[in-house]
């Protein structure tokens, strides 16, 4: 009777070590996880510009493509102008972690990447006494 008990209790202490080994392989764990944010108001882009402002074009046509301007002003000439400032900024964050355990005792590991581009576009549109785009220029930066 104990042999049985003592070869019991070495099977026990076997069935515990490979648990144990089992958690600790299955406890560590990786994640990775991108994330995205656009704080961009409103799309206005030098290709949306070329491609859809002409000269000619009415102020109400300036409108329904470009929706309303940020600055309405005067030049020297009294002739009506347009300004169209956008700035946007993009986040991009990467962030990474690692857990494990070992028996009662844990450890964490984070690693986060973080990564920022700014984009400015001003659009600049002088009118004629008919309401007509005259003339436009615009700048384009990203950085």
């Amino acid at each position: 009777m104990e042999l049985y008990i003592r070869l019991g209790n070495k099977c026990f202490k076997i069935i515990t070590m490979r648990f144990l080994i089992f958690l600790m392989i299955l406890s560590c764990y990786s994640a990775t996880s991108t994330s995205s944010i656009n704080t961009e108001a409103r799309e206005l882009t030098p290709g949306i510009i070329k491609k859809e402002i002409r000269i000619g074009l009415s102020q109400a046509d300036v409108v329904n493509i470009l929706g309303s301007p940020n600055i309405i002003t005067r030049d020297s000439k009294g002739k009506e102008v347009w300004v169209y400032d956008r700035i946007s900024a993009e986040v991009e964050t990467q962030s990474s972690s690692q857990y494990g355990t070992i028996l009662i005792l844990g450890f964490v590991n984070q690693k986060t990447k973080t990564k920022t581009t700014q984009k400015t576009l001003t659009l600049i549109i002088t009118f004629d006494s008919d309401n007509k785009v005259e003339n436009f220029s615009y700048h384009y930066s990203k950085f």
